[in-house]
């Protein structure tokens, strides 16, 4: 059977800094946990127990400060081998923590999710599974209400991460808005809230359309200006109306409008196929001729249109071909060597980055090792998917800490993530492409109401979850 990861985690007391075994949202069935991921789980319990003994805690609050995230990293390497850069000392010198990391990152998501206030849950997928049979387990089963709404978004994203800010991100799934998981008046209102209290700009919006719809280009010119969208999200994989980029009667109308009206920062989803008959409108196929069609538009591929999540493999899966061929991903790759002109398309994280990098370690560094290679890690855009998987402080640290196995840098030529590669990624990309000034950031966030109240939080005891809100198998 399989249930809600935070439910479980509650019900067993079984939470961790970073996730062992793999969460699926109600797209797809989780994987069973693997023995190289139960033997993790093991080791960081039994290293936390001892750790936490030493320092006069419980377990559990143990693993939720940042020994407890070093021990998770700690207990990864003992059954995988040298995947994280962590020191012994993490684990209980809070001081050693500190001075192992760069202060003052710029960290910039460009894929926060939650849904709106009046929904239990991811409700929309839920519809989804049931009309198209990827899941019918789910059919009837209520999640529970608060975990993904904007009050926990705001907790899990900007007080329990390092976080500087975030692009809440949608999906045009399904017929109508009424179908969506959040409609766009509910993501302008959380960019708005969420900016309004803090006394500053945190959050950015995307807009989101459907142009197989009548009204599309009229819904455009609304977004835009009276809305004040930052950009938009589309999804060509809508079963309601899928559509691709190389159409030119449905895609290229839609563009030209945007371009018009200075939106030209376009998101979209490829990868990561619900499968089936829509299988091919989730291919990125159609992005080298639409980039060299839109030249001074950008194109940012959400999940770096991989074909695969990596929770719908087994954990000992190897996922790629022998040489480094990466369903999708390594297709984009070779377009972009092929074409040295389509400077105007951005590789994205969401979901790729964190489940291959606790679970395929090896298909990690190829994702990585391919995409800096050949877009550059200025076109590497750090996004999460969160809070579908909980807080992202978990994957900031893991994407600090990884590092391309030496063995894939030695036969693939892929080089080594650097600190500059790094500071680029996690946000100084994002923000060039959306005109946000870091340095005025740097001394406007420190003052503002979120950083007060998160001072004020960790002051009181912080309390991360540790938890995701998607399903795992038991």
């Amino acid at each position: 059977m399989w249930i809600k990861k935070d439910q479980r985690d509650q019900d067993t007391g079984l939470a961790s800094p970073i996730p062992t075994q793999i969460v699926a949202n109600d797209e797809f069935t989780p994987m069973p946990q693997s023995s190289d991921q139960k033997k993790v789980e093991e080791r960081i319990f039994t290293l936390a127990d001892k750790n936490a003994r030493a320092l006069g805690l419980t377990r559990r609050d143990f693993l939720r400060t940042t020994g407890g995230m070093a021990t998770a990293f700690l207990a990864f390497n003992d059954v995988f081998g040298p995947t994280f850069k962590v020191h012994a000392a993490e684990a209980l010198e809070t001081a050693a923590y500190k001075e192992q990391w760069p202060k003052g990152e710029f960290i910039f998501d460009a894929q926060n999710h939650h849904v709106h206030d009046g929904m239990a849950g991811p409700l929309m997928f839920r519809k989804l599974t049931g009309k198209y049979g990827m899941n019918p387990d789910l059919i009837g089963i209520e999640p529970r209400k608060g975990d993904l709404h904007r009050a926990n978004f705001l907790k899990e994203i900007f007080f329990d991460s390092d976080t500087v800010m975030g692009l809440i991100s949608g999906a045009a799934i399904g017929r109508t808005p009424d179908d969506y998981i959040l409609t766009i008046e509910e993501m302008i209102k959380t960019r708005n809230t969420i900016n309004n209290a803090a006394g500053s700009q945190r959050m950015l919006s995307h807009g989101i359309v459907d142009p197989t719809d009548p009204g599309c280009l009229d819904e455009v010119s609304r977004q835009v200006e009276e809305l004040g969208i930052d950009g938009f999200k589309l999804y060509t994989g809508n079963p309601g109306g899928p559509w691709m980029f190389d159409d030119e009667n449905i895609a290229y109308p839609l563009l030209e409008h945007i371009r018009e009206l200075g939106a030209i920062n376009v998101s979209t989803h490829k990868g990561l196929s619900l499968g089936g008959r829509m299988t091919p409108y989730y291919m990125p196929t159609d992005i080298p001729t639409v980039a060299k069609q839109f030249r001074d538009m950008n194109f940012i591929i959400y999940h770096s249109g991989m074909q695969h999540m990596m929770a719908q493999m087994p954990a000992s899966f190897v996922g790629v071909d022998a040489d480094g061929y990466i369903p999708w991903t390594t297709d984009l790759c070779r377009a972009r060597d092929a074409d040295p002109a389509m400077t105007n398309v951005y590789m994205e994280l969401g979901g790729v980055f964190g489940y291959s990098v606790i679970t395929h370690p090896q298909i990690c560094g190829h994702l990585l090792g391919q995409i800096i290679k050949s877009f550059g890690a200025d076109h590497v855009i750090w996004g999460t998917d969160c809070i579908w998987w909980g807080s992202p402080q978990w994957l900031i640290e893991a994407f600090r800490r990884f590092q391309i196995p030496e063995n894939l840098q030695e036969e693939f030529g892929y080089a080594p993530i650097s600190d500059q590669d790094r500071r680029l990624i996690f946000g100084e990309n994002l923000a060039r492409l959306y005109n946000v000034d870091i340095d005025a950031k740097r001394r406007e966030i420190p003052g503002d109401a979120i950083t007060k109240m998160k001072t004020a939080y960790n002051e009181q005891g912080a309390e991360p979850s540790n938890t995701a809100y998607g399903w795992v198998h038991v």
